[in-house]
């Protein structure tokens, strides 16, 4: 936070004549922005559409003394006035006086072709004056026609630091240190306003100084972030060893790579790492996976529901994944999951105007420059929807191929299932395994679900589960494996030699040739053709 404004301090001071903050806390800004023009003995003004010009009155301390309505409040309530108000009072300027003008929300003014035209002349004139106009406003939207003009900053969401002032105006008493880191890790993606909120909130209900006051502030930022409609804050308690059956290559990994975050790695020089595609079956336990890390690395899990990302109203959809990216940053340490990310992705739609490319431009650019600890995770099943820039390495730091359990594997995901529902008294794994030959796990899940309702109708009294209920419940289900086994052919063609096995052996077990006479959509044929 601190380095944004020195950042736009020192662009006053080189003359960048419009600056564009993208941000929708105002208030935290205008502070941030008020004391900066007190401190450069610049004269400080505000217009929005309800107070319209103010100027902001400093003290001999450089505090904040009044606000005040401007000379010019009568004739500036439009924002074309305001405009021409500017324009004239650079042109009969001849004194060396700074002046800083803060404008809230113009964004809504950009589709008048006056506002872009004074807007550009105003931009070269101020460049020989101490005069500089700066916007606000909760989203990126610049017309084309004067987006070289201006300068514009994504102001960040408070750190721990702005966080600490925050909880210490609310309680300024004793609490323990590690109590109080594990409040601000709580609020990390919280606006000042939100974080404030949330803080009154615990110490209303059980003191700040009370462990139950994390999950307090926790459950405030779940319900503020699902609220966003792009990320849900995401809750999970699952283990890799008593939840994900088999794939030992990728749990091995990733164990080695929790290493990354300890102090004494980092002064080694390990970087922590990027993150993970996931490609594979359907089924398979990709998206548990993903909520497991995060678990297993005691880290937030934030999702990203790509399809949410897309609207009709130009502009949202590249709003939306700035905005996206700038939360999960502020929860940072953190696992942002992408399930399913080719179908949101598909790049080079004739009928999006571009929108598609602009995100999967955003997407690609962050991840590959990204200095804060998000690890992402990203799921896909598959890989042909996915343009090539995006599996280079870089980044990612692995790509997994998540294959159909093997026999070993089946055996543990039966017992790992079969210990949820309390049903341990069956030891007859390895006919089972074969049972379930071709089986994903969700379809192994499924099976023991089955067979739970096959035993409570033979015996509501007593209900125990059996190898007849288990392999009946096999019998009646067909794997995905028999009815797409030409596309997961194809999947492990690709993975051959492109993609490092989640499983240390790899599942040799045939699939059926046979295939149902399905028609080909367009798109395949076309695959088919021009490969």
């Amino acid at each position: 936070m601190e380095e944004t404004f020195r950042e736009i301090k020192d662009m006053l001071s080189a003359g960048f004549p419009l600056l564009y903050l993208v941000t929708s806390e105002y208030s935290r800004v205008t502070q941030k922005l008020r004391k900066i023009a007190f401190e450069g003995d610049y004269a400080f003004h505000t217009w929005d559409c309800v107070d319209f010009l103010r100027t902001h009155n400093k003290n001999q301390n450089n505090r904040l003394e009044g606000i005040v309505s401007h000379p010019e409040y009568e004739s500036t309530q439009d924002c074309e006035t305001l405009l021409e108000y500017l324009h004239k009072g650079l042109g009969k300027s001849e004194d060396d006086s700074k002046e800083i003008f803060l404008i809230e929300d113009f964004h809504k003014y950009f589709d008048r072709e006056k506002v872009i035209v004074s807007l550009r002349k105003l931009s070269n004139e101020m460049k020989k004056l101490n005069k500089h106009i700066i916007f606000l406003s909760p989203s990126y939207q610049l017309p084309d026609e004067i987006e070289k003009y201006v300068t514009v900053i994504s102001v960040p969401l408070p750190d721990r630091r702005d966080l600490d002032r925050r909880f210490k105006s609310i309680y300024p008493g004793s609490i323990d240190e590690d109590l109080k880191k594990y409040i601000l890790d709580a609020a990390l993606g919280l606006t000042d306003t939100e974080a404030e909120l949330a803080f009154r909130l615990a110490n209303q209900v059980v003191g700040l100084n009370n462990k139950d006051a994390v999950q307090i502030v926790a459950n405030e930022k779940e319900q503020i972030i699902k609220k966003s409609g792009i990320l849900d804050y995401v809750q999970v308690n699952l283990d890799m060893k008593n939840n994900v059956g088999g794939l030992d290559n990728l749990k091995m990994w990733l164990k080695q790579r929790s290493k990354s975050f300890e102090r004494k790695a980092r002064d080694f020089g390990l970087q922590e790492p990027k993150g993970i595609m996931l490609l594979g079956v359907p089924g398979c336990g990709k998206s548990l996976t993903a909520k497991c890390v995060a678990t297993e690395w005691k880290q937030p899990l934030l999702r990203l529901d790509i399809g949410k990302v897309f609207q009709a109203e130009v502009g949202s959809s590249e709003n939306n994944i700035r905005r996206a990216i700038a939360t999960a940053e502020a929860v940072a340490p953190c696992v942002l999951w992408i399930d399913e990310i080719e179908k949101g992705l598909n790049v080079g739609g004739e009928r999006d105007g571009g929108t598609n490319s602009r995100v999967f431009s955003t997407i690609l650019t962050w991840m590959q420059e990204k200095t804060k600890p998000v690890f992402v995770v990203a799921t896909a099943n598959d890989i042909s929807q996915l343009p090539p820039e995006f599996l280079r390495k870089g980044r990612f730091d692995e790509i997994f191929f998540v294959d159909l359990p093997t026999k070993e594997e089946r055996k543990e995901i039966l017992r790992i299932h079969l210990t949820k529902n309390n049903q341990t008294g069956i030891h007859e794994l390895d006919c089972l395994a074969d049972a379930t030959r071709l089986f994903n796990g969700a379809e192994i899940e499924e099976a023991v679900k089955e067979s739970m309702f096959m035993a409570y109708v033979d015996n509501p009294t007593n209900p125990v589960v059996n190898v007849h209920h288990l392999e009946t419940a096999c019998a009646q289900i067909i794997p995905l494996a028999k009815t797409m086994s030409e596309k997961i052919r194809g999947l492990r063609a690709w993975a051959d030699d492109r993609a490092r096995r989640a499983s240390i052996i790899a599942n040799q077990e045939l699939l059926p040739e046979n295939q149902i006479n399905i028609k080909k959509t367009k798109r395949e044929k076309d695959e088919d053709t021009f490969g």
